[in-house]
């Protein structure tokens, strides 16, 4: 009703009533309103309210940080313009390709405030915008010029203005605009500032394009940043569902269920030299579900540290710890944005290391065990009538799913599907066959080790566990939208 309202009766009703009616542009209204922006989904011209800040799309779907064609509307092309300003201290945001339709024509840019929704970055006045399609450079014209590479999915596309470098072409109302492929810069161009300033743009032209956005980033400025973002990548052995940004994780998954877990796992195990770790929870995202602990190398990916056998960890949105179990124990204190969590191992007097700095074995005759993933396989294909019997099936499950509920209630924020509760179950008995199974063939430990725990630099308190043949790996784990920590592998180091 209130689109039939001419905007002068808005300013007539303040004037005699001192209130203003709810416009149009509530989010409320259009169910896309979020606390934890950019968690919001948008089918229609929308704008969601962040802080003081607006975005706007068009023919725009936007899940999490994942943007993608309205499959809905197919009679234009979809553009997104960001909440904020490119400024001096987000100077620089990406997109990854995830998926191209038929045309293929992304594209990336900066605009003005008030940029039409229906013409992509480049097209109109006051907007830049590199193309993924052609590689070419679109300046407030519908003509673009050579420019750069093509772009396909899997690539890295970044736009960014260099404030510190002001090119000899720029006067005072022009800044150097630069565009890079993943991650090295393709060229450069002199853009006006338009009054309201430039915003980070997005354009998706067709069906099947999708995108993952990475805003308020900071470009780099000489090749000694570019040297550290590669030493932090390679300290990862996995990273599942998490973004690597300097020394930030960042969770991209869907944050929906008990599966969309991000696990970032170190490339190498704690040792007597180095035997601690530690994060800083940056952003605890809409639900918190931030761990940080330890785990064998081969740990499931899509689980939580200290879900499974072998592993241990303290969580920070309920302060339990857990150790091997989906049912954890009262341990310290919740923990909360700036907070520090640190872990680590106190090693026995005799302790002596018997893997190498990757978590390979250095005993010779030691057979590996086989993994879960690997075990269903082998049995099907091998016969291993010297093996212990597994339990008889009926108490089994009811074993597991008497567990399933207690930790079930604990998290009733998650939603779950059956088929997923199925899965967990099933990696619980993997987990229990692959035991009896190392049992039969070769010890699975070594040996005893106390791990603790931290908050803010005071320690929360200890637990006694095995420590896996290979060593524990320093492990974290994130699992709702918007989740942020900031890791520091050696903190003992200097």
């Amino acid at each position: 009703m209130l689109s039939c309202v001419h905007p002068n009766l808005f300013v007539l009703f303040k004037k005699l009533f001192r209130v203003t009616p709810p416009s149009d542009s509530d989010p409320d209204m259009y169910n896309n309103v979020s606390p934890a922006w950019p968690f919001v989904r948008h089918r229609h011209p929308a704008g969601s309210q962040v802080g003081n800040q607006k975005v706007r799309a068009e023919r725009i779907t936007i899940e999490g940080d994942v943007l993608s064609y309205s499959e809905e509307e197919e009679d234009g092309v979809g553009v997104y313009v960001g909440e904020m300003p490119i400024s001096l201290e987000h100077s620089y945001f990406e997109i990854e390709i995830l998926d191209m339709g038929v045309e293929g024509a992304i594209s990336i840019g900066l605009c003005s405030a008030k940029y039409p929704l229906h013409k992509l970055p480049g097209w109109a006045a006051h907007s830049v915008g590199y193309h993924a399609d052609d590689g070419r450079l679109y300046k407030a014209c519908p003509r673009g010029m050579v420019f750069g590479p093509k772009c396909e999915a899997g690539d890295r596309m970044g736009c960014g203005v260099k404030f510190e470098q002001p090119s000899p072409e720029c006067d005072a109302y022009s800044v150097p605009v630069f565009f890079t492929k993943n991650g090295k810069e393709v060229g450069c161009v002199v853009v006006r500032v338009p009054a309201s300033g430039l915003y980070p743009c997005v354009g998706l032209a067709a069906a099947g394009d999708a995108v993952r956005l990475t805003p308020h980033l900071f470009w780099p400025p000489d090749e000694d940043t570019h040297m550290s973002v590669d030493s932090m990548e390679e300290e990862w052995l996995r990273l599942h569902d998490i973004r690597l940004n300097g020394q930030m994780l960042e969770y991209c998954g869907r944050g929906k269920s008990l599966v969309d877990v991000g696990l970032a796992q170190a490339r190498t195990p704690l040792n007597t030299t180095s035997h601690y770790f530690e994060m800083e929870i940056v952003d605890p995202g809409r639900s918190g579900y931030i761990t940080i602990g330890l785990t064998k190398k081969k740990y499931p990916k899509n689980r939580h540290p200290g879900w499974n056998r072998g592993s241990i960890a303290y969580h920070a949105d309920d302060g339990r710890v857990f150790a091997g179990s989906t049912v954890g124990s009262l341990f310290g204190p919740r923990c909360h944005k700036g907070d520090v969590m640190g872990c680590g191992i106190i090693f026995p007097r005799d302790y002596v290391c018997n893997y190498d700095s990757e978590g390979g074995s250095m005993e010779e005759e030691s057979p590996e065990p086989l993994e879960c993933d690997d075990l269903l396989e082998h049995l099907l294909q091998y016969q291993q009538p010297m093996a212990p019997a597994l339990p008889p099936p009926a108490a089994h499950l009811h074993h597991h799913h008497h567990h399933w509920h207690r930790h079930h209630h604990r998290h009733n924020h998650i939603l779950t599907t059956d088929s997923e509760e199925d899965d967990d179950e099933d990696d619980d008995d993997d987990d229990d066959e692959e035991d009896s199974l190392e049992r039969g063939r070769c010890p699975a430990v070594a040996g005893k080790v106390q791990v603790f725990f931290t908050r803010n630099g005071h320690m929360i308190g200890r637990r006694e566990v095995d420590l896996p043949r290979g060593g524990f790996f320093p492990s974290i784990s994130l699992g709702s939208v918007n989740e942020k920590v900031r890791v520091d592998l050696r903190p003992l180091t200097g």
